[in-house]
């Protein structure tokens, strides 16, 4: 019994020691732990990166809401027979005025978040600066394309479609552009070019719009140098 005593005062006593004084290569002393490094250059380029990857995020979630939108008023239209377009015209109308309203509010809240981008300093690179073309001619084709085929199955124009919100959109769509092409430098000439392309497209959506289209947007065009550009592709 004494030896067991004596046994275990000893493993006592070693387990306190090894708790009093832990070893000196188990514990950094406060010069390693000043002295570790972080990579800052990682840092510092993931901020710009992020940023860009921001710019492209909100435009292709705005797209996705806007073909939501777009989809409404396909299938809509897509339900209109021939026979029946004189019933439904005023319907058709009231529901596309409704839709592109709510899709001129997502642009608008887009245009706003790039400006709100533009305070930063952000640094798109030339593979973001495609991505983001890319999707913003995707936004624009999106929402011709569906007015189109309004125009079409109803046999009307844009004016008696829209009304004074044509002017509306057309207003934030300019918006969102110059507010990207200062993000984004050249984008405007970029899809302006892409948009010579489609041109017929444009003209026969803005029928009848045109002079007053071009006196909105004249002195922007001339600041950007693109106004013999628009003359061109519409000759």
């Amino acid at each position: 019994m004494r030896f067991i005593n004596l046994g275990l005062v000893a493993l006592s006593t070693i387990f306190a020691t090894s708790l009093a004084a832990p070893a000196a290569h188990d514990i950094a002393s406060p010069g390693e732990l000043v002295s570790a490094e972080v990579d800052v250059d990682v840092l510092d380029s993931r901020a710009p990166q992020q940023q860009q990857q921001v710019v492209l995020s909100k435009i292709q979630t705005t797209v996705v809401e806007v073909k939501k939108h777009t989809s409404v008023i396909n299938s809509t239209v897509a339900g209109v027979c021939g026979t029946c377009i004189a019933q439904k015209k005023e319907s058709v109308i009231a529901l596309v005025k409704g839709e592109v309203t709510i899709i001129v509010g997502l642009v608008h809240a887009l245009a706003g978040d790039v400006v709100g981008l533009l305070s930063g300093t952000v640094e798109v690179v030339e593979e973001e600066k495609q991505k983001i073309v890319a999707v913003v001619i995707e936004l624009i084709l999106e929402i011709a394309y569906t007015l189109k085929n309004v125009l079409k199955v109803l046999s009307i124009g844009i004016f008696e479609l829209l009304g004074p919100l044509v002017f509306v959109l057309l207003t934030v769509v300019g918006h969102l552009l110059c507010a990207l092409n200062v993000l984004v430098d050249g984008l405007l000439q970029l899809v302006f070019a892409f948009l010579g392309g489609v041109v017929g497209l444009l003209l026969e959506v803005l029928r009848g719009l045109l002079p007053t289209v071009l006196g909105l947007v004249g002195d922007v065009l001339d600041k950007l140098n693109l106004g013999g550009l628009i003359c061109g592709l519409l000759n």
